[in-house]
């Protein structure tokens, strides 16, 4: 059996000691622009949303299907 010292041991000298720098630049701003920005629409989406939408009105028992995989 390993006892507790080994086994901290063999934990250090297999993993690599963490990188503690800081990041070089400020990453919020970023965040900030990246959550306002205007969400584009193709027409390829538009077009599922189309084919969904007319495929639960044929088969609505493919609801909870499409519901469970979403």
């Amino acid at each position: 059996m390993i006892n507790d010292d080994q086994l901290f041991h063999l934990l250090r000298t297999a993993l690599p000691a963490a990188d503690t720098t800081a990041p070089s630049r400020d990453l919020w701003p970023a965040v900030v622009q990246r959550s306002e920005a205007r969400i584009e629409v193709s027409s390829a989406d538009w077009s599922l949303a189309a084919l969904v939408a007319i495929a639960l009105l044929m088969f609505p028992e493919w609801f909870w299907f499409l519901a469970y995989h979403l």
